[in-house]
């Protein structure tokens, strides 16, 4: 207090009152702080970490799509990681940091395994749940033990139930070898059995963008059945194989399987979406990205969407035009396991056609992220940001489904166990696709069916849907 008299009276020349004492030496502190008169000081990083630290908030500031929400005053002494997700908002699920050595990014089930799977009611234990496999990918080492359509009671010694789902989602999140125990229904249909145990080990799993191409045929009209498990430009060329053989044989109708694709490259969902289209044209908008202050939005046409492939096949339209199947509308068969670039074609096609979505709601990733690596000291391992950039719109900037694209005809693909074969007659979304445009599933086709069951009010609680591939944005 006597400090301040002293500045008072060299400056003011006279003693004030108790009042303005007081007010004068808030200031005082104030200004000590740099808090209440003054902006704080910026950080000035004086180490490696707080270099690297500075740098991802700076990555941030600048591209992040909510960029307006970081903090202001971060801790820069948190490890690198820990300071990413301690600046990412609330509402984001997906933004990831690696340096692809001790810290990598987050892989999904089917990156691990190449599966897909359910948990469901138990058909005859309203206090137990069952598993059920729903996809296997050919090639993948889940595939010598399993097959879609088989069930299973046990994940490593414990028991399915309603009060260990997270646990059980668990044992799959590492790539660590995982023992199921397999069960069979009965002849009777009224009892589940245990089987075998099978053990199947995480690892990389092969990359297949097409599981199955084929027709249909009822009453002169053509239908195709696409599976389309990932969008991968290396395997564009089985794509545009897939679409050419369609055009030949005369399709005028397709279904569209994406129940198992998590997505991958807005250029090859482009490719197949301008061979879909009727009245195709290059320089139509076919997708809306919408960022940050700094970002802006930014339309992109096919051709423009296209033209960031890292591979030649159907980079020219001539290649694209030539298999357009020209449709008026299609059928798109949806999971909590579409996502991402799967959910753009069953979004932005809509501006051109009629989509018919059958099955569930899909897994809602309606953003974009790139690649950002830290490339400024070539004696560290680098830091690699995928921080969502943009959300993801159709060309009339229609978007905001982060919480999923609801069916148009919602059906229950456990209503009928075990499930059949994907694409073929017996699956109940195939069917309901079938229905809708023959009005019955004698298409010509006669599976080896498997005897199956019929089991009413079965309720999916956990399904394995996990992305970690996602739509990486091509600037």
């Amino acid at each position: 207090m006597n400090n301040v008299h002293r500045v008072l009276a060299a400056g003011l020349g006279k003693v004030v009152s108790t009042q303005w004492v007081y007010v004068l030496l808030l200031m005082a502190i104030c200004s000590q702080h740099q808090s209440c008169s003054k902006k704080v000081a910026p950080f000035e990083p004086t180490d490696a970490l707080g270099r690297a630290n500075q740098w991802v908030y700076d990555s941030l500031r600048l591209y992040y799509y909510w960029s307006d929400q970081l903090n202001k005053h971060p801790d820069y002494s948190l490890a690198t990681p820990e300071f990413f997700r301690s600046l990412l908002a609330p509402a984001d699920r997906f933004s990831a940091i690696t340096n692809n050595r001790d810290v990598q990014p987050h892989r999904s089930v089917y990156e691990w395994y190449g599966l897909y799977y359910s948990l469901v009611t138990h058909p005859f234990d309203a206090q137990r749940l069952v598993g059920v496999v729903t996809f296997v990918l050919p090639g993948s080492t889940a595939a010598q033990y399993l097959e879609r359509g088989d069930l299973f009671t046990q994940v490593n010694g414990r028991k399915l139930g309603k009060d260990n789902v997270e646990e059980i989602s668990r044992q799959f999140t590492d790539g660590d070898a995982v023992t199921l125990m397999k069960a069979v229904i009965n002849d009777q249909g009224t009892q589940l059995t245990d089987k075998a145990a099978v053990s199947v080990t995480g690892g990389g799993v092969p990359f297949q963008t097409i599981y199955t191409a084929r027709a249909f045929e009822r009453n002169g009209i053509r239908t195709g059945y696409l599976s389309y498990l990932q969008c991968i430009e290396s395997q564009d060329y089985r794509v545009l194989d897939a679409m050419l053989r369609f055009k030949q044989a005369g399709v005028t109708e397709l279904i569209l399987d994406l129940r198992f694709n998590p997505g991958g490259s807005v250029a090859s969902c482009a490719k197949l979406a301008a061979m879909l289209v009727p009245n195709y044209q290059p320089g139509q908008t076919f997708v809306t990205f919408q960022g940050n202050r700094s970002g802006g939005t930014v339309k992109q046409s096919f051709e423009k969407t296209i033209s960031f492939s890292a591979t030649a096949p159907g980079k020219t339209p001539q290649e694209l035009l030539l298999r357009n199947l020209n449709l008026k509308r299609i059928f798109i068969l949806t999971s909590g396991a579409t996502i991402s670039a799967a959910e753009i074609l069953c979004n932005n096609l809509k501006p051109f056609m009629q989509v018919v979505r059958v099955g569930g709601k899909t897994y809602g990733k309606d953003e974009a992220s790139f690649r950002i690596e830290d490339k400024r000291s070539p004696k560290q391992i680098p830091w690699i940001l995928y921080p969502i950039v943009y959300k993801i719109a159709d060309a009339n900037g229609k978007g905001n489904y982060s919480s999923g694209l609801l069916p148009d005809h919602a059906v229950n693909e456990f209503s009928r166990l075990p499930l059949m074969p994907l694409g073929l007659p017996g699956d109940p979304l195939l069917d309901q696709a079938l229905l809708l445009i023959y009005q019955s599933t004698d298409v010509g086709v006669t599976p080896m069916r498997k005897k199956t069951y019929v089991f009413t009010g079965l309720k999916e609680v956990y399904y394995s849907a996990d992305n970690a591939t996602g739509v990486e944005f091509q600037h």
